[in-house]
């Protein structure tokens, strides 16, 4: 009856206001959220329509709140950011911008200076809410948060904030998984709210809210910039530079609520002067929970080791990052384990009571904190200077446009770069890979990023080869690994840009003396338009980012393009293998216009040719030329699909290549007509045997299909079931094999005795002593999988003459998260196109476990099988993974584009 009543009273009382702040008078000019959409604060899961129309009916009424659009969604909602003081902070927000902007770079800064702007300026707070769809809370908290700032009357607090900060309230970061969790839990919902965990209004299809629609998780988005949201998001905090940045989080159910100091390991690059300040604020924020009686934790997960988080990206810019988390309603009320009923107002509650906490904090410390903002951004440029590491020297390398990427992502970023306007002679350059020191001469187009700037703490975390976790924290973890504890270890262990986009990158140890030019633009690749009119046609060397989106563009417009499977000389030149041949036979008329418009937007160089006559190697029109068919991809959707992986397939083909893929629900590949397809990607996923038609695709690809499979899909490739791939993914060695004596003993039977009358007379042989029981070696499990390789980045080395590897000059580099270790296959089945390096080489950074590093090395990393008349194509892990693998895109292209060809 009890729970009952629970039920009903929840369902008669959706509207009521929760009690956020007892006893507080509001002023009636500014509406709250029933005057505007009819529930109060937590009554209602608000949708992005319903928090944008409120935000506009706050700025419309309160001059103590401006309303600021800051970006799109894919799906065409708006991205706003509230920004909420005294009517007079407010009215100053564009000087209040100048002066943090004047702090930020303190290197012509006078101390003079410097005081007049600290004591003037007011903390800025940016409070971010709901970058996770699905997190819902923090959307509800955020209207309740600015309601409260804004129309409060006679709260000492409030006034406080008012006085001393500028909030940058943004109620609302992934609006597009927002609506997909509240169409799926308002069309899925009953009479009342259900209390019950397992009721289909909080169990969401396939792929969930958390994600935009890219599917793309935006709390690790922050060092690739790749989705529009994120990139809008970090315009804005440059053009504020805030003293705090609160990522508002949700977590699971039966959890409590999460505030710092955060778990280790913290990135290096974090001040101890930050550190103190994430106690600083962890405990105000204790205070107000201790005082409401809200029950809280820190410490015990949510590390600050990578840079791509919401809260950790900021922190490398002086910002207190912080990231909150409450457990989650995931509705309007639920059960818990603890037999405990937990409401969505709740959930919001704890979200504005830790805000408000927060901000109480900021106010209070306003002068302290802009006078540490200052003091990072000084001792930056100062420990700049003193490191090691002068300069990071890019040379604009085999693929200047990847090259150009690069510096365009740090640059959207805030880092400085600089340019050599001609060639560039130095002394004491070390070469990563190598360590070797010496003179060299880089080209001239060399980017140069000196870490002596105020973002030095970003630039050492994204160009360095390596940041390493604490010695004792790694050891804690391979002692918990040992004894099958899991790991404290919460994310990717290394996220080297270079590295990542397969970028030469140079290390000055002394100054960079040499006259260079300031970037103020994003540098765009050189390109080569074709130029004059072509009498035989037109070649495309392969190998860039740009020649692979051309070769999107040209199929798109249905020009018949050739690739050259070996080198070949002409003119002069060696054009590599995968080299792209356009006929002017047989394409349309308009065929060097066409040309041209594709360079100019891709940046690809297009030489044109007069002859087909070559120099060495093969001709053109060798049967080692061939005709690129138009690809036909279909890309696999849907449960047991990962949806993250499905994601990055799609934005890579769709966004980063520039073509078309259609996306086929795994039920549907039972009865769809598969032959409208040549291509057929299968992104990472727990399949199972029973996961897709095995027989149909079989056919399909003996027909001439070409199936691509990522990470896990790889592992059914090769199930007994359904056997497309002759590997196996290989399971952790059995204990005693390979010699490890701590292994398991022989089972044979121990020798017979010799009999009495054997024995000499006088002897008495005592019986041996039994060998002590080894537990350590008993209780090693007999069938088990690799530890996973926690997000490192190792090396490949490639088949220099399979077309899987046009483009790639020995190897290539992955980010390896996984425990997919594949046996190689047999010359007889197929061919390794992609081996892991020897063990002494194969990490390039991240930790690795010793045994699992030892495992991989000279493993299958991308298989090749052919099957009839088409292919499988294998990769042990997503090429594609967060679009960081900037490097491995050229791979993929290859295996979406040149299947069909082969």
């Amino acid at each position: 009856m009890r729970a009952l009543l629970v039920v009903v009273l929840a369902a008669v009382l959706p509207g009521q206001d929760p009690l956020f702040a007892p006893g507080t008078r509001y002023e009636p000019s500014v509406p709250d959220l029933r005057a505007v959409l009819g529930h109060g604060f937590g009554g209602k899961i608000s949708s992005h329509a319903e928090t944008e129309r409120y935000a506009k009916a706050l700025a419309a009424a309160s001059p103590r709140v401006k309303l600021v659009p800051y970006g799109e969604t894919w799906e065409g909602r708006s991205l706003y950011y509230l920004v909420v003081g005294s009517a007079a902070n407010v009215a100053r927000a564009a000087e209040v911008q100048s002066g943090m902007a004047e702090l930020a770079d303190p290197r012509e800064l006078s101390d003079a200076r410097a005081k007049t702007l600290t004591d003037a300026l007011p903390a800025v707070a940016w409070l971010a809410y709901a970058v996770h769809g699905n997190e819902i809370s923090g959307t509800d908290a955020a209207l309740a948060c600015a309601y409260h700032l804004a129309a409060a009357s006679g709260d000492e607090v409030v006034d406080l904030v008012r006085r001393e900060c500028l909030v940058v309230i943004d109620p609302l970061q992934n609006p597009d998984g927002r609506d997909r969790f509240v169409h799926s839990f308002r069309q899925t919902r009953g009479r009342w709210a259900d209390a019950d965990p397992f009721a289909a209004e909080r169990d969401e299809p396939w792929p969930g809210g958390r994600t935009n629609h890219y599917l793309f998780d935006m709390n690790r988005d922050w060092i690739a910039l790749s989705q529009p949201e994120t990139r809008g998001r970090v315009r804005a905090f440059l053009q504020w530079f805030p003293l705090v940045y609160v990522d508002l989080h949700e977590m699971g159910t039966n959890s409590t609520y999460y505030f710092p100091p955060p778990a280790e390991p913290i990135n290096p690059e974090f001040t101890s002067a930050q550190r103190r300040w994430l106690e600083t604020f962890g405990r105000n924020n204790a205070r107000w929970f201790d005082r409401m009686g809200f029950d809280y934790f820190s410490r015990e997960v949510f590390d600050a080791f990578y840079p791509g988080y919401g809260e950790g990206w900021p922190m490398f810019h002086g910002t207190i990052g912080m990231t909150y988390e409450q457990a989650s309603v995931r509705g309007l009320v639920v059960e818990r384990e603890d037999e405990t009923t937990m409401h969505y107002r709740d959930s919001v509650r704890r979200h504005f009571v830790a805000s408000l906490a927060t901000l109480e904090t900021a106010a209070r410390e306003r002068g302290a904190l802009l006078r540490s903002f200052v003091d990072y951004r000084r001792s930056a440029v100062q420990e700049g200077l003193d490191g090691e590491v002068k300069a990071y020297l890019l040379p604009p390398g085999d693929d200047p446009d990847r090259t150009a990427e690069l510096v365009r992502l740090l640059m959207a970023q805030g880092v400085e770069v600089q340019r050599a306007a001609s060639e560039l002679p130095l002394g004491d350059v070390r070469d990563p890979d190598t360590g070797a020191v010496g003179d060299a001469l880089l080209p001239a187009g060399t980017f140069v990023v000196s870490p002596a700037q105020p973002a030095k703490h970003l630039v050492e975390a994204l160009l360095a080869r390596r940041v390493d976790m604490a010695p004792d924290f790694v050891a804690e973890q391979e002692r918990r690994r040992q004894k099958r504890l899991g790991t404290e270890i919460y994310d990717v262990t290394a996220w080297s840009l270079p590295l990542l986009f397969d970028v030469a990158v140079r290390e000055a140890l002394q100054p960079v003396t040499a006259e260079l030019v300031e970037l103020t633009q994003p540098p765009s690749a050189p390109h080569a338009p074709p130029g004059a009119i072509a009498k035989v046609g037109y070649l495309l060397p392969w190998g860039s980012h740009a020649v692979a989106q051309a070769l999107a563009a040209l199929l798109m417009e249905d020009v018949r393009v050739h690739v050259a499977d070996a080198e070949f000389g002409l003119g002069g030149r060696t054009y590599p293998r995968g080299t792209l041949f356009v006929k002017r036979r047989d394409n349309p008329a308009d065929l060097h216009q066409l040309l041209t418009v594709v360079s100019a937007q891709t940046g690809a160089e297009i030489v044109p040719i007069d002859s087909a006559w070559t120099d060495h190697g093969i001709g053109l029109g060798s049967n080692k030329v061939r005709f690129v068919e138009r690809a036909r991809i279909a890309l696999a959707w849907d449960r047991p699909v990962s949806s993250y992986s499905a994601g990055w397939a799609r934005y890579v083909l769709e966004q980063w290549l520039g073509y078309p893929v259609t996306a086929v629900r795994t039920a549907r590949f039972g009865r769809a007509d598969l032959d409208r397809y040549n291509v057929i990607v299968l992104p990472e996923g727990a399949y199972d045997a029973e996961s897709l038609p095995v027989s149909r695709l079989r056919a399909w690809i003996r027909a001439g299909g070409t199936l691509v499979t990522l990470g896990r899909a790889t592992r059914w490739l090769t199930l007994d079931d359904v056997g497309l791939l002759a590997s196996q993914a290989e399971r952790r060695p059995s204990p005693g094999k390979d010699g490890d004596a701590s292994g398991p003993k022989s089972d044979a039977p121990p020798a017979e005795a010799e009999s009495a009358g054997d024995a000499e007379a006088g002897d008495t042989e005592q019986p041996s002593a039994p060998e002590p029981f080894d537990l350590e070696a008993a209780i090693q499990p007999e069938d088990e999988a690799p530890d996973r390789l926690p997000g490192a980045i190792v090396r490949i080395a490639l088949d220099a003459e399979h077309w899987l590897s046009f483009g790639y000059a020995g190897g290539a580099n992955v980010l390896a998260n996984t425990a997919n270790i594949f046996t190689p296959v047999k010359l007889d089945k197929g061919r390794n196109v992609g081996v892991y390096e020897v063990e002494d080489r194969l990490v390039l950074s991240g930790l690795a476990w010793a045994d699992t590093r030892q495992q991989m090395a000279q493993k299958a990393y991308l298989v090749h099988q052919p099957l009839g008349r088409g292919h499988v194509i294998a990769f042990a892990e997503d090429p594609n993974f967060r679009t960081l693998s900037r490097g491995l895109g050229v791979l993929f292209a290859n295996a979406v584009f040149f299947g069909p060809a082969h």
